[in-house]
């Protein structure tokens, strides 16, 4: 196993506040309940809003995102911060970038190196990495400080090594664990490994995704199919193209230039009618119709007419969607919010 040594004096880079962090506004800043604060841009800076619409931080923000695990990773004064749910930041430093939390630490860089910080603004493991993605089930995957290498580390930021592990893993966008597997690539063939590194199944797919509700799509000849956690075969190879599953049903084409949604038998439940989809998340799906973006019910019922430029999934109960807006010559974005009936909670703003 290869090892760095990189110690940066942690008083220098990081101020954090005081105190320790407390229940948030709508909800508690810690693990296992959301924060229900949503990031809204109104005359060109970000703030947040409740679930009912109404202002919770002032829009002074140069770049919002998402709360996760209590705190949201923003931008303010051209420096990246961590600020909780009162607006408060509690993580500061000088970090070139930053990633959300993710089971307790996030991934931030200092002086071109990756490393991770507790919630206390401490290194969890030191930078040392040319690349480092959020942790998942205790593991996290990153890049060696030469480029030689990509690979996992555990909690403590050593290497998982075992003796049936891929020689020599590239990158892979989705690279988290989901339902203890891991999607990995070598040599443009995907399988899938364990937290302890084991190959569990063979690097033999040309092309896959990710496990979700505990199956995963893989391509076999020119046909898409679905495995178990052991490589079994759950649905046969048919599809022309798939997608992974939510809320028990997943996207899917077989017999036309359009997609449906299958459920776990692979019987079509959902006709095959939309120009492109993707999974379903909190009972809604976006599909697209006619050059716009909508949401479906699990019955396939649209909640609102197809209206948005750009949709993205549901959380905590509403989606962010975005229209384009020309200003002269150019075309400005917009977001809004809208909840499960397809009413705004937020109308797009920019």
């Amino acid at each position: 196993m290869k090892s760095f040594t990189f110690l940066i004096p942690l008083i220098a880079l990081l101020i954090f506040s005081a105190c320790d962090i407390v229940d948030g506004v709508l909800g508690k800043d810690d693990d296992n309940n959301a924060v229900e604060l949503y990031p809204v841009l109104l005359d060109g800076r970000w703030g947040y809003i409740n679930a009912d619409g109404a202002m919770i931080i002032e829009p002074t923000l140069q770049s919002a995102r998402d709360f996760s695990d209590g705190l949201a990773a923003v931008r303010e004064n051209w420096e990246w911060k961590y600020m909780n749910s009162k607006g408060e930041f509690v993580i500061e430093g000088a970090f070139q970038d930053i990633r959300s939390f993710n089971e307790g630490k996030a991934a931030i860089r200092l002086d071109g190196r990756w490393g991770y910080i507790n919630k206390k603004g401490d290194f969890a493991v030191n930078p040392r990495f040319r690349e480092a993605h959020s942790y998942s089930d205790g593991r996290a995957f990153v890049r060696s400080l030469d480029y030689s290498d990509y690979y996992y580390i555990d909690e403590n930021g050593n290497e998982i090594e075992s003796v049936n592990r891929p020689d020599d893993m590239d990158y892979i966008d989705e690279n988290m664990f989901y339902d203890g597997r891991a999607l990995v690539r070598d040599d443009n063939l995907y399988g899938y490994i364990d937290k302890s590194g084991n190959t569990v199944i063979d690097l033999k797919y040309s092309e896959a995704l990710p496990f979700s509700n505990n199956l995963a799509a893989v391509r076999v000849s020119d046909r898409w199919g679905f495995i178990d956690g052991n490589g079994n075969v759950s649905i046969n190879p048919q599809f022309i193209s798939a997608g992974k599953f939510g809320d028990g049903l997943a996207p899917a084409r077989k017999s036309s230039n359009q997609y449906g949604f299958i459920d776990r038998s692979g019987a079509f439940v959902i006709a095959e009618q939309f120009d492109e989809v993707r999974s379903f998340s909190e009972g809604r799906a976006p599909v697209f119709i006619n050059n716009k973006w909508t949401f479906i019910d699990k019955e396939g019922n649209q909640i609102t007419s197809p209206k948005f430029d750009e949709v993205e999934p549901f959380y905590n109960g509403l989606a962010r969607v975005t229209m384009y807006v020309a200003e002269g010559e150019d075309v400005a974005e917009e977001y809004g919010y809208i909840d499960r009936s397809g009413k705004y909670i937020w109308f797009p703003t920019n």
